[in-house]
């Protein structure tokens, strides 16, 4: 049976969660730091663990045959030049977390939540709805399907943006990356939910949020680097947007001190909108290990020349 070497933070929490599993054969070692993995790394045929902290063993791994990241985003293990092994991402279990969390906020600035839990005196004047709006969401992944259909029962018109413009179950109409700024034309609300790769650098800017409609909410639940944030702070100043919420970005965590969280109607969500789950990632390792060591496909498989 194959080598296992589990690395991360969350080692001893995966060995907590993986032996009662009983999988077939497995044999693992477990480490938290990357000077200790490095002492196994030669004999390792399977890494379960962080894209940052894999991607400086993978050299070190000469009987490596898969990878399984412990996070959905992959980018330090894509940027890395070997490609003899498989490499699994996590997939299929954020879509109802970032459900909650796009809906959340979206009913928050609409329904004034915010403001009404803070109100001193009486306001009968009624909030908008989000029945009959138009929302775009950037990705049409497992997560975007899962968020466009929770926005349809609340009778949102969804549109989505994925590399080809290829229809997508769920959305009214979809719309290919050299498309954009017709796909942001009068949208309502824009939810980016894309991967880190060249081409969804900056897809957000000036240009794509002139696009939408005045007073739009903007909500980044994706990768940091889809977003200009200069041009997003522009139009916010300028009234363009009424709301923009942003989970991730480019330097994390966000000092204290950065005037960021001093912008007004900006919402810094520190990189809560759909947490990764150990439990949730066990399972996942788990059914790819089962599948493994039976010979068949691994699932979340990703594309080395696609970046996802």
């Amino acid at each position: 049976m194959p080598d296992v070497l589990v690395v991360g933070p969350q080692a001893d929490q995966f060995r907590s969660l993986l032996e009662p599993m009983g999988l077939p054969g497995f044999n693992a070692r477990y480490c938290e730091h990357s000077a200790a993995a490095s002492a196994h790394a030669g004999d390792i045929e399977i890494i379960f663990g962080p894209p940052a902290m894999v991607a400086g063993l993978i050299d070190q791994c000469a009987h490596l045959r898969w990878v399984q990241s412990t996070w959905a985003g992959v980018r330090p293990l894509v940027e890395q030049p070997r490609r003899n092994f498989q490499l699994t991402g996590v997939k299929g279990i954020f879509g109802e977390l970032m459900s909650e969390y796009v809906l959340a906020w979206l009913l928050g600035v609409e329904r004034k939540v915010i403001e009404r839990a803070a109100s001193k005196s009486w306001n009968p004047r009624p909030d908008a709805t989000l029945s009959g709006r138009r929302i775009g969401i950037l990705g049409t992944g497992s997560i975007g399907r899962h968020v466009a259909a929770s926005c349809r029962v609340f009778g949102l018109q969804v549109v989505g943006l994925n590399t080809s413009g290829e229809p997508v179950a769920g959305f009214d109409r979809c719309y290919a990356l050299k498309e954009r700024l017709e796909f942001a034309k009068d949208l309502h609300y824009l939810v980016s939910l894309l991967p880190d790769t060249p081409q969804t650098t900056d897809i957000i800017d000036a240009s794509l949020l002139q696009c939408l409609c005045h007073d739009a909410i903007v909500i980044n639940g994706g990768r940091a680097n889809a977003v200009v944030n200069q041009d997003l702070i522009a139009a916010l100043r300028a009234g363009q947007l009424r709301a923009a919420v942003l989970d991730v970005l480019p330097v994390e965590p966000l000092a204290d001190s950065d005037p960021l969280w001093r912008e007004p109607n900006l919402y810094i969500t520190s990189h809560t909108a759909a947490p990764t789950l150990a439990g949730r990632v066990a399972n996942v390792f788990a059914e790819n290990y089962k599948a493994y060591i039976e010979s068949r496909p691994l699932a979340g498989i990703v594309d080395f020349s696609r970046g996802y």
